[in-house]
């Protein structure tokens, strides 16, 4: 299973350097991408968190009214379960509706990446960002080219970051 190495670089010309130092390292061509300054396409993770709250608000609310119907017994031929006729079938529709925002907020924000959205923000800042898919024997050695080639922060993805010294 590959792993991919980021590392970041405040001048594009050492990141190109790092580029020619992994190929000649025998890093394939194909497993190494670079993203210059202002490249990188930052997600809108505003608008996919109110999508996401706006959703959940909906299908909570709606699922606590279905179940508000059937369990206070408000339509003919159906017993009560629960005493209160539409005030239960209001405070179960607002209780799904307040469980549906969280949730749907929660689910939005997860969808959108949250591991990457550091690099790409630094990559919008004009930092070059240089990427390396390596095998797991071989990430140490990707990081400590790109750290030797003037990356002042290189770090596999699954891993927290930390500063170079």
């Amino acid at each position: 299973m590959s792993t991919t190495v980021l590392a970041l670089f405040k001048d594009a010309g050492e990141a190109e350097a790092a580029v020619r130092a992994l190929r000649s390292a025998h890093f394939e061509s194909a497993r190494l991408g670079i993203v210059h300054a202002g490249d990188a396409h930052v997600p809108r993770f505003g608008w996919y968190a109110f999508i996401g709250s706006v959703a959940g608000t909906v299908g909570g609310a709606l699922v606590g009214l279905l179940a508000g119907v059937f369990l206070a017994g408000v339509l003919p031929g159906w017993s009560a379960v629960l005493s209160g006729g539409w005030f239960a079938v209001l405070m179960l529709a607002l209780g799904g509706a307040a469980t549906g925002i969280v949730a749907g907020l929660l689910i939005s924000q997860s969808i959108a990446r949250q591991g990457s959205l550091y690099y790409e923000e630094e990559a919008a800042a004009g930092r070059t960002l240089v990427s390396v898919y390596a095998e797991p024997d071989l990430v140490e050695v990707a990081r400590r080219i790109l750290l030797d080639e003037g990356a002042f922060e290189a770090a596999p993805v699954d891993t927290p970051t930390t500063k170079a010294s």
